[in-house]
């Protein structure tokens, strides 16, 4: 304090202007926002080294046409995991983080919903991904991956999100690292015992997916039984949920959906496409633990509009700083990936603003989902995900990659549109 003090009172020239503002720097510490912003950053980051040894691993071994077949399949699995679960994820987050007492019960009905949800869609993915999957591949390990995609990603999600909402991003992060982990250990293994080909991969994907929702429902349950809730009730939880499904799944659609479409003009451009985006998906890790770490502290918050609107004005300047970033790096990505990726580059360089145009996206769904307005919800990403398989059924026939991302800005900023507008008469 005496320091701090003789230097308010000494006078006010520049040398003394620059100390106070060095001696502040010094002092300064992260408040809690930054803290798990940090923390969650950390399990992220490792999550992200997962994915890309996955990527690099696969895209090296298999070649762009093998790591397009592969990616196809896992594309087509992908868009049904949002619908194991009926969106009870985002009921979980919105609802726990107001009422924590109520999490248990919430928690307990969701997982009966998974169970029977599971088995549904994923039948349905099995059949879907057998209709677009290349004529080498076993129909036995298509449905294995795609029954382990569809269980393991949607409980993780149950069981993340009701984690978040409580605010605990260390166990939420560790969760979401967790699954790559584990698909990464099996396909390690694999590796280390057989000669890599697109059969043995998405077997090894299985294994590990399944090891790691085995463990997940061993552990929800144990937690469960220790504290015995009674489970809430279901078709409220049902009718809440089904707009997060719908948003999930419209998701899904715009980031996925290309895969299957680009497959019918060679599985290396689904590869090529799909590479890119995983790049920008790991470049925006910092933007995504910052998003998921402000979440459950705006719900919970009772004045959250003014912290949404500074927060949200900081995150914006980061994602543009980070799509330059992108944007100078990309020709550094088939040195990663090796041959049959050069079209990476080009790719990189138009998906880098994308993450700011998702941030807006977000806090647009935030508003409407804070306003207890989920039908808007449910609404804005319907249309986008109609908006976006229109897109991408009429550019990728004619423009191919380049086709495939315009479609995605399309449905990203259609969904923005109808937030912001059909949002801006609801009471926040």
């Amino acid at each position: 304090m005496a320091i701090a003090d003789a230097i308010d009172q000494a006078p006010d020239l520049v040398p003394i202007r620059v100390l106070r503002i060095a001696y502040r720097l010094a002092c300064w510490r992260p408040g809690e926002y930054l803290r798990a912003s940090g923390g969650l950053f950390g399990w992220l980051l490792l999550r992200a080294v997962g994915q890309a040894v996955l990527v690099i691993a696969l895209a090296r071994l298999l070649g762009a046409t093998g790591y397009g077949q592969f990616i196809t399949i896992l594309a087509v699995a992908s868009l049904f995991a949002p619908l194991a679960g009926l969106g009870v994820q985002g009921v979980l987050l919105r609802d726990g983080a107001r009422n924590p007492r109520g999490l248990p019960g919430q928690l307990c009905t969701a997982l009966r919903l998974w169970w029977l949800s599971t088995a549904v869609f994923g039948t349905i993915g099995v059949a879907a991904a057998l209709v677009v999957v290349p004529h080498d591949a076993q129909g036995a390990a298509v449905a294995a991956l795609v029954l382990a995609e569809v269980g393991s990603s949607s409980l993780m999600e149950i069981v993340a999100r009701s984690q978040q909402s409580q605010q605990r991003t260390q166990r939420f992060g560790a969760i979401l690292a967790g699954l790559v982990l584990a698909r990464l250990t099996a396909l390690v293994v694999y590796a280390m015992l057989a000669r890599p080909e697109v059969n043995g991969w998405m077997w090894a994907y299985a294994v590990g997916s399944l090891a790691y929702t085995a463990w997940l429902i061993l552990r929800t349950q144990r937690d469960l039984l220790s504290s015995r809730p009674p489970c809430a009730p279901l078709w409220p939880l049902v009718r809440e949920g089904l707009p997060f499904a719908v948003a999930s799944l419209s998701l899904r659609l715009q980031a996925e959906f290309n895969k299957p479409v680009l497959a019918q003009l060679g599985f290396a451009l689904a590869g090529n496409f799909s590479a890119a985006q995983r790049a920008v998906d790991i470049a925006s890790l910092p933007l995504v633990a910052m998003q998921e770490a402000l979440w459950a502290r705006l719900y919970a918050s009772a004045d959250y509009q003014r912290r949404m609107l500074v927060t949200a004005a900081f995150l914006l300047l980061f994602a543009l700083l980070g799509g330059v970033v992108l944007y100078l790096v990309a020709p550094l990505l088939p040195l990663l990936l090796g041959p049959g990726f050069e079209q990476t580059v080009h790719l990189l360089q138009l998906l880098a603003l994308l993450p700011m145009v998702q941030l807006v996206r977000n806090f647009g769904g935030f508003k409407v989902m804070a306003s207890g307005n989920t039908r808007t919800l449910g609404h804005a990403y319907f249309i986008g995900s109609v908006v976006s398989i229109i897109t991408t059924l009429a550019l990728v026939r004619y423009y191919g990659l380049s086709g495939a991302v315009t479609a995605a800005y399309i449905s990203e900023i259609a969904i923005i549109f109808i937030l912001f507008s059909w949002g801006s008469n609801d009471e926040v």
